[in-house]
């Protein structure tokens, strides 16, 4: 529901739900931990539906590669305990299709689990070779009448799989019974990193990738990601569609609520890149609201030894519902932002990468709806960011 702000609900999502951390994080050979590669935000779990005695094939991008690596499960706002007895991680070939036989992962030893409401769990590491920006198949076996209603991500930007009808975790090649578009369970890849690695992307369907063509990796954060991998760092995308930066939502809690666990929480986060915004201002939260959100946001990241980088706001003249007082708001926004009174370690300003000159997304970088970027947008969006402040 909307209505609680940020003063309320900053660090929430930390005691959110009690954590089953299910095998030690190991050290790699330098002594070192783990780094996040690839993930996508979990939110509120769906009234309706359920899975029993079927197998869930989803597709995570990476970002920063390794030899080893571990998956992290979350069943985070689900009413109830969600039980997989199987999961397994492979590099994806084609499709549903693994290259070789996918690997088992177990947590804690075992190859089953089970996940209380609100629970987490880690895997005990994987010894599989993942290079950076690849692509890997994650299977998750969901037993006979477990009825399982797990959170979800609902824009995954990749095709998941299903096999209707036992386990197939094990199958290169997968005997699919239909497709879906959304993410489930799945809280995170890691890779064994020597130093910390990773950079948040966090905010709304800009970061999200809503419009953008799927299985194309074309999200500002895939692009940024193909440049960081460079400089040894890896790019995850915590973007919620229609999230907002000082309120939860039915669908989906906000960014303040998300910030502890999605953008604090990610192993081995180093920098954090703020884009959300645009919908608190779409919905009539004041200016100020939104720059003192940012500021308790900022604050609490330097606390944790963690930068930020915040964005400005991106063009949306002409498109739905926009008026001349929300485009007033985002220009008052935006000149905070570049002000410098944010506290943030750096800015970027997506505003002026894909700004036609009037307040409107330039024509080649328009998905049609005036909101939100097509590819070369993105692209763009992610040219915008200097690497070298990350």
């Amino acid at each position: 529901m909307r209505g609680r702000r940020i003063l309320a609900v900053l660090g929430a999502a930390a005691a959110t739900a009690g954590t089953v951390s299910a095998g030690a994080a190991p050290s790699t050979a330098s002594g070192s931990g783990w780094t996040s590669t690839g993930n996508a935000a979990l939110a509120y779990t769906p009234a309706a539906g359920g899975w029993s005695n079927q197998t869930l094939r989803m597709v995570v991008r990476t970002s920063l590669g390794g030899t080893q690596l571990r998956l992290h499960l979350s069943n985070r706002y689900a009413p109830t305990a969600t039980a997989l007895g199987h999961v397994t991680v492979g590099v994806q070939q084609n499709g549903a299709n693994a290259a070789g036989v996918p690997v088992t992962v177990t947590f804690g030893g075992a190859q089953s689990l089970t996940l209380a409401a609100g629970a987490s769990a880690v895997s005990d590491p994987v010894a599989l070779p993942v290079a950076a920006n690849s692509r890997l198949l994650v299977s998750l076996f969901v037993p006979a009448g477990a009825n399982a209603v797990p959170p979800r991500h609902d824009l995954a930007g990749e095709t998941g799989f299903n096999y209707n009808g036992g386990d197939a975790t094990a199958a290169s090649a997968f005997p699919v019974s239909n497709t879906f578009s959304f993410v489930t369970l799945l809280d995170g890849v890691d890779v064994a990193a020597a130093t910390p690695s990773t950079v948040v992307a966090i905010g709304d369907s800009i970061t999200d990738g809503l419009t953008l063509p799927g299985d194309t990796d074309t999200r500002w954060p895939n692009y940024l990601a193909a440049r960081a991998a460079a400089s040894g760092l890896a790019v995850t995308d915590q973007g919620i569609s229609g999230d907002d930066v000082t309120y939860d939502q039915a669908a989906a809690p906000g960014v303040a609520t998300r910030w502890p666990v999605d953008a604090l929480g990610q192993p081995g986060v180093r920098t954090v890149i703020e884009q959300g915004g645009i919908n608190d201002l779409r919905t009539g939260v004041p200016v100020t609201t939104l720059e003192s959100a940012q500021q308790q946001l900022i604050a609490s990241a330097h606390a944790a030894g963690v930068r930020v980088v915040l964005a400005t706001l991106t063009p949306m003249a002409g498109s739905s519902g926009d008026s001349a007082t929300e485009e007033s708001a985002r220009s008052a926004y935006n000149a905070w932002v570049l002000g410098g009174a944010s506290g943030a370690d750096a800015v970027v300003d997506f505003a002026a990468a894909i700004d036609n000159g009037s307040g409107g997304i330039a024509a080649m970088y328009d998905s049609g709806d005036h909101l939100h970027p097509n590819p070369a947008g993105a692209a763009a969006l992610a040219n915008a960011i200097d690497v070298t402040k990350l």
